[in-house]
């Protein structure tokens, strides 16, 4: 759906505009943090004076709203062979300030949840009741390298609201039913954009476009690399000995990442009676693989930190034609034994060239 694009009316601010949108909603905001960071909050209502769109994306990763890191599902009732769960009711809620790389990562999570049989009807209605606000990224962290993965810093689908912040005015575009819906509800304190606007929209866009392409070069990466060659021509190589010898598997990676979507569920009880309960696991723990009988088919950090690449760069390209990658950089970030994840890609990139051209390949 391309609906028109808009700008806010004269008298009214961003903050204004933000309230009046999610007067009727649960709010996810980002708050600015310690060292430039943004965090995701939850809130009543949007506040002007903690809450903020965000210059880039904040620590924790979008699915969070969608997927909690651990959901307890209440007392499982049976009767007549059929099991119920207890869930609280999902209110109508709205995020802000979502960036493209959260929102890219949303489709890993729609294939699994959604895409996949059977359909997980917690996440299905999360989703339906969940607005998406993106807003386009106007700075960016060291880390981030989006344009190597095929994305970009700024939404151009999958969103039901997005925002572009120029040098004076804001542009609101919609880009769902739902969203359209919501604007219309506000539609006194929107007019339209006229072409300058556009024209300085799509110019500032552009610019943080190449200074990410830039930053990424400075690391030895491009946006035409073929990652899914790259880490498949590497599947012996002694880099992932090399780079796991660093890795102290607390799983962290795994659990800022946008696309990671594995998880585990547990039958116990509480209060003395039947519960289920569902978090968050991560492939570079040890027992991840292990299967019922002990054996572990990825016992060594190495054979775990290969399967990490190879599932996003090799499995999710012949699945969906994407990586299960969006170039956030939160698993540089968080990595206690400082693997870079650019660092590991323009390895794999380099041998995998050398191997080519040592074999006389076009």
């Amino acid at each position: 759906m391309k609906a028109s694009i808009r700008k806010l009316a004269k008298g009214c601010s961003i903050d204004g505009f933000l309230s009046a949108l999610s007067r009727e909603s649960e709010v996810y905001a980002l708050e600015p943090g310690e060292r430039g960071q943004f965090h995701l909050v939850r809130t009543d209502r949007w506040d002007a004076e903690k809450h903020v769109l965000g210059s880039f994306r904040q620590v924790e990763p979008l699915k969070s709203v969608l997927v909690p890191p651990r959901e307890h599902f209440g007392s499982i009732l049976e009767s007549q062979d059929k099991r119920q769960v207890d869930r609280a009711p999902i209110p109508k809620r709205i995020v802000i300030g979502v960036k493209n790389c959260d929102l890219a990562g949303l489709k890993i999570q729609d294939h699994v949840f959604l895409g996949l049989t059977p359909e997980d009807s917690a996440y299905a209605e999360l989703r339906e009741k969940t607005i998406l606000v993106t807003c386009d990224c106007t700075d960016c962290l060291d880390v981030c390298f989006c344009p190597v993965v095929g994305q970009r810093p700024y939404a151009e689908e999958g969103f039901d609201i997005n925002i572009s912040p120029l040098s004076n005015e804001y542009l609101i575009e919609a880009g769902s039913k739902k969203g359209e819906q919501l604007l219309e509800s506000v539609n006194e304190l929107l007019v339209p954009a006229d072409d300058l606007l556009l024209v300085e929209r799509d110019q500032c866009r552009e610019k943080m476009l190449n200074r990410l392409v830039e930053q990424a070069h400075q690391h030895g990466l491009e946006p035409d690399m073929d990652l899914e060659a790259a880490i498949s021509g590497a599947a012996n190589s002694t880099l992932w000995n090399d780079f796991a010898a660093d890795c102290v598997e607390c799983g962290a990676c795994n659990f800022v990442c946008c696309t990671c979507h594995c998880f585990q569920l547990a039958d116990g009880t509480t209060n003395g009676q039947p519960a289920r309960g569902k978090q968050w696991d991560s492939c570079l723990l040890m027992n991840f693989a292990r299967v019922a009988g002990g054996a572990n088919p990825r016992a060594g950090r190495a054979a775990r930190l290969r399967n990490r690449f190879q599932k996003k760069f090799c499995y999710f390209p012949n699945e969906m034609q994407t990586y299960a990658c969006d170039g956030c950089g939160r698993c540089t970030e968080v990595c206690i034994g400082n693997i870079d994840i650019r660092a590991v890609l323009k390895r794999a990139a380099d041998e995998t060239e050398s191997v080519h051209a040592d074999q006389g390949d076009d």
